[in-house]
């Protein structure tokens, strides 16, 4: 006689709450909405408060944006690989650079080495952008910067407008983002280029320069997804990109600038692998925005009250073992991101938890949203989940629970002194430590990790074989020679005078913008415009301390 037993309920429910735990009922009826007012916190599609969607008729009239970050080791695999995926649907070219120029240093720096084209290209001057860009359009497309710090941000941009000037291409039509968030770029990444003082300054120069020179250009896209993967549970997630876009936009008014000048605002937020939590946070976020924009800074247009909402799927999500299962983690996600009404979607890929991802796997990424438009029929209703009792009482209790959040920031002086008080990483840390604690003791279920671990197969070990693999040491000695000579081919009777004016600009607090497009265009690098900013305002040109200010950056600014 068989001693297996089936037992019904073995792998039943081990919670009664989201991810971020917050506490759900069984069933939820029309008392649970009751108090909600649908006309002032629902709205229909393309409606104030926009919960559910910013147009009528949303993905009828437009499909969300496909993107992916494309940065591999070279300008040249990135480029090829831009263009294959293209021709599969990509229409959102995601642009990374790799840890030492996020760190705002050259490739030639001594801490450069270990890490240089890991994650990225190395992306010291005009010549990459060259290489990696080579045969894509500049007008009539989109492009968004993935980066961790502010100052990468506004390099990439300016390489973009220098660029499209030397061709003789319009920048007022540049379209895209940067994320450029001065509170992640410390909070997340402790990006060594700039402290918080420089990277709040430089952000709204910016913000403000974008406005007047490229208004198809998103300056700032505040961003929780990393926030959220560090540890922050989507109520701080979402109260933190609001927090530093209502921080932004105070900052705009202290120049003369309105919320209608900014128009529609741009934020990045994760879309994790609870289903139900992860669409009515975004639903939650639009209406947020909404609301802060009118009630706040007296939003009198339309465009002004706007959220659009590019997402990443969850790769803290995905996992290592049985990679496999990460295709259908990756598939919830994005079904959440269409279902939630987002304007962007980056989605994983399913061997990212290995290494950077194989081109398969990008392929599979773009696919899933194909089938998910074309043959599930996902998107043909706008906010096909509305009126749900349970998603509209779940959408208001995060809108409520924000407010709460927003409220405590105000009170501890704002975002800003939350930032450098050290209670962001307080509550991030905080969140991060109960749910590694859920995990270990079995409070939450990872499939293939701590519950129904199963065996490894030939697909799942196929898949842990395919990642795209590091760049060789011949790889980066080469790039720091191509640095080398790069720096003594230029014209320094042309180049040293451009260093002196974004020196003095920045030493005077005024906008240095114009500054740094134009030492770009004539050759300035990464790691020099980091450098100069950081000695006008009085600090060491080197984040690292590791190397002497150049001999022809002191002579071109008469310092000693």
């Amino acid at each position: 006689m068989s001693e297996i037993k089936l037992e019904r309920d073995k792998d039943g429910l081990v919670r009664d709450m989201t991810q971020s735990n917050i506490k759900v009922k069984p069933r939820y009826t029309p008392e649970d909405v009751a108090d909600i007012d649908y006309d002032q916190k629902i709205g229909d599609p393309g409606q104030f408060p926009f919960t559910r969607g910013l147009y009528e008729n949303m993905y009828r009239d437009r499909l969300w944006l496909k993107s992916f970050i494309v940065s591999y080791a070279t300008p040249e695999e990135t480029n090829a690989a831009f263009k294959s995926y293209i021709k599969n649907g990509l229409n959102d070219l995601r642009l990374l650079a790799d840890l030492p120029t996020q760190s705002g240093i050259d490739p030639d720096h001594p801490a450069a080495y270990n890490s240089m084209m890991c994650g990225g290209v190395a992306v010291y001057g005009m010549p990459v952008f060259d290489k990696m860009l080579e045969g894509l359009p500049l007008e009539g497309v989109t492009y968004e910067l993935a980066h961790s710090n502010v100052s990468s941000s506004i390099y990439s941009h300016a390489c973009l407008v220098s660029k499209m000037r030397r061709e003789g291409l319009d920048p007022t039509k540049l379209r895209g983002n940067g994320i450029c968030d001065p509170i992640r770029a410390i909070l997340v990444y402790g990006s060594p280029d700039w402290p918080t003082e420089i990277n709040r300054q430089i952000c709204i120069d910016h913000v403000e320069y974008t406005i007047d020179n490229t208004p198809k250009w998103k300056a700032a896209a505040p961003n929780g997804v990393d926030p959220q993967q560090a540890g922050m549970p989507i109520i701080q997630e979402v109260g933190e990109v609001i927090a530093v876009q209502s921080a932004i936009i105070a900052d705009l008014e202290k120049r003369g600038k309105t919320i209608d000048d900014y128009g529609p605002v741009v934020v990045a937020l994760d879309s994790e692998i609870d289903f139900f939590e992860t669409i009515c946070k975004f639903r939650a976020a639009r209406r947020l925005w909404a609301e802060v924009a009118r009630n706040r800074f007296g939003a009198k247009t339309k465009r002004a009250q706007l959220l659009k909402i590019g997402i990443r799927t969850s790769g803290l999500s995905l996992q290592k073992q049985k990679p496999l299962n990460n295709a259908s983690r990756i598939t919830m996600e994005i079904m959440a991101s269409v279902l939630g009404g987002v304007n962007s979607l980056d989605a994983s890929s399913f061997d990212e938890a290995i290494g950077l991802p194989s081109e398969e796997a990008r392929m599979f990424n773009l696919d899933t949203q194909h089938i998910i438009t074309h043959e599930a029929g996902i998107p043909l209703v706008a906010d096909p989940l509305g009126g749900s009792y349970y998603v509209e009482a779940l959408t208001n209790y995060i809108v409520e629970e924000v407010y709460k959040y927003l409220d405590e920031i105000e009170e501890r002086g704002g975002i800003y002194e939350c930032l450098e008080s050290g209670w962001l990483n307080y509550v991030m840390e905080e969140n991060r430590l109960r749910v590694q604690h859920e995990k270990e003791n079995g409070e939450r279920l990872i499939i293939g990790v701590n519950s129904f671990q199963g065996e490894e197969g030939p697909i799942n070990n196929a898949i842990s074989n395919c990642a795209y693999m590091p760049p060789t040491e011949e790889d980066r000695e080469n790039r720091i020679k191509e640095v080398i000579e790069f720096k003594k081919s230029r014209d320094y009777s042309v180049l040293g005078p451009k260093f002196k004016t974004l020196y003095d600009v920045a030493k005077a607090k005024e906008n240095v913008s114009e500054a740094i497009i134009d030492a770009v265009g004539d050759g300035m690098t990464m790691g020099e415009m980091v450098g100069i900013i950081r000695m006008a305002y009085g600090l060491g040109y080197d984040p690292f301390s590791m190397i002497e200010t150049p001999d022809y950056i002191v002579d071109a600014l008469g310092v000693e």
